[in-house]
Order: C-alpha cells, then structure tokens, then sequence
C-alpha cells in the first residue's frame, strides 16, 4: 500500500519511532540500508532516532538484523517470495491463530512476510528450531526462515527489511494485513501504533514443538579416529576448494579471480556474494559475513562450529 501524508514533524513521528526501536531494531552499534537497486550494506556506524525518523519519512530504508550482539532474536519471521508462497502464509496465520498462536501478515514486493513477536527474547537456535517446528508441522516449503543462523560467527548475520518503510526499488510502503488482505489499521501511523503490544509468543510455546526438545543438552559428536576437532576442520579445507564447495548450493557466475552470485542469506536483489579463488574463500559485501568452507556451512545450517566440522566430515 502506498500512502500520501503530509511530511510529519520528528514530534509527530516520536511515537512510531518508538514503536519500531522496541519492536524491530535489534542493534544499536551498526545499521543495514536499503541501496537503490534493492541491495542492503551494512554501515558501521551507530543506528539513532533521526535514521527511523528518515525511515518512516521514506528518505531512506532500513533492514533490521535478526539476532543482537548475544545471539538473542525478539522476532522471528517466515519470507515468502512469491504469490503462491504468501498465499500459503496467509492460511499458515490462519491455522495458528485456531490454536492461539499468532502471528502477523506483511505484505511485500513480490510475497510477503509472517512475524513473530518473542515475549522475551531468545536465542537464535531456539528461534530457528521453533521456526523450522512449525515449518515441518505444516508442510511449509520454500519459505525462509530468519534468523538464518544460531549465532553470529562472521558479521552481523541475516537481516530483513524493517516494517514500514519505502521499497527503494517501487517505492512502495508495504504494511501489515488481515489474513482476508484487508490493511490490519486504516493508516500505516494507526497500524505501527498496534503493533505496540501485540500478542507475542510465550516460553511454553515454543517448548510445545519437538524439535525445541533437544536444547537441553547441548549437541557433541565423537572425534573421528580420535583426530582433534581442528584437525579434521583442517583436512576438510583441504579437501575442495570454496569455489567448488560453495558452487554446489549457490548460482555462480564466473568473475576474474572467482566468481559472483546472489547471497543466500540475506533477501539479495543483485550479487552481493563472491568467491575469491585464489585465496580461497567466500564473501558477502552487504555484511552477511565470509571466510571458509565451514564457515559457509555453519550459516548455511545454522549451526555451531564443532557440528558443521562433524557434517562436513561425514560429506567427504
């Protein structure tokens, strides 16, 4: 949807900013923006009150990290890129608000997204492991879920585009609706004003699926032929290249010294992914992070370190 108000005054916009610094902003120290093309960067320097400000005025578009500098997420979201994916979103809402669980439909440029409010945040492997519960309870494919990894190893990991801004690239401001497509509040004001304190979801929920079982004990896996952990992540670099590993999950287009292709961790419009082949290894300009085959793979999985090195090993 596409509003035309009049410019507001930094008083009038104080309380939206408000609301979206205690719902969506996950940092401080660093803040994404939106390029023109679609593409986000990271810019490192600190997120304040005059960035949401410029934000809700649509001067500029801000992406809002996943998980803050402890691995917590207060917010988990389902990214649906096309029309089919958001439509199975919408009857996902559905079927959970039957059972007292709910979430929040906004709408996007191609698809849209189904949000979930923590009551209190969590960790980024619980998120997932709720997220991807219901994923699998549901029969949900190609959806992404975000946070995109358990914990941050290399940058400041997956992000999506903070609510209520305007899409670069349409210019577009997409906001939240009812599952029957309706605008959740006549306004984009009266619509962040409701997600002040919207229904979140409580400690005993997320316990309720499964796949959340295995968080009381942390996962450990048996050294293989007793070799030492940094050794078998060792003969694992030295196995195939990242050019070649990485060419196995992502498009890749051949570019001087390596090659190019559209991130899969964050919502990449253009390339914004590199592999450098002769020093060997991946990166992710709009801040998504870089390094080895085992670092790809973590994200990938989202996963720790000592289990991506035990996956990757039993690949081989």
């Amino acid at each position: 949807m596409r509003e035309r108000e009049r410019p507001l005054s930094e008083y009038e916009l104080s309380r939206p900013a408000m609301v979206l610094a205690k719902r969506f902003v996950q940092r401080w120290d660093i803040y994404a923006r939106q390029l023109d093309d679609g593409r986000y960067i990271c810019v490192h320097e600190p997120l304040n009150v005059e960035h949401l400000f410029a934000h809700l005025r649509g001067e500029i578009t801000l992406g809002t990290y996943c998980l803050n500098q402890k691995n917590k997420a207060r917010f988990m979201v389902f990214d649906a890129d096309d029309e089919k994916g958001f439509q199975n979103l919408i009857q996902l809402n559905s079927q959970l608000a039957k059972i007292s669980y709910p979430s929040y439909l906004e709408s996007s440029r191609r698809g849209g997204h189904l949000w979930f409010f923590f009551e209190k945040p969590i960790s980024g492997r619980e998120a997932r492991l709720f997220g991807q519960g219901i994923l699998d309870e549901y029969g949900m494919e190609g959806i992404e879920l975000f946070p995109k990894q358990d914990r941050l190893s290399q940058g400041p990991g997956s992000l999506i585009r903070m609510p209520f801004g305007l899409h670069r690239i349409t210019g577009m401001r997409y906001g939240f609706i009812t599952p029957e497509r309706k605008p959740l509040a006549p306004t984009i004001r009266e619509q962040i004003y409701a997600l002040s304190t919207p229904q979140t979801i409580s400690e005993l929920m997320i316990k309720s699926y499964p796949t959340s079982s295995s968080l009381e004990t942390p996962v450990t896996f048996p050294e293989r032929s007793g070799e030492p952990t940094e050794m078998v992540s060792q003969r694992i670099k030295q196995s195939i290249t990242v050019l070649e590993f990485v060419s196995q999950y992502v498009d890749l287009k051949p570019n001087g010294s390596g090659a190019i292709g559209k991130c899969p961790f964050h919502d990449d419009q253009h390339p914004s992914f590199s592999v450098n082949d002769k020093e060997n290894y991946w990166h992710c300009f709009a801040g998504c992070g870089g390094g080895s085959i085992i670092d790809f793979w973590m994200k990938w999985r989202g996963i720790g370190f000592v289990e991506a090195v035990h996956e990757l090993d039993k690949l081989e």
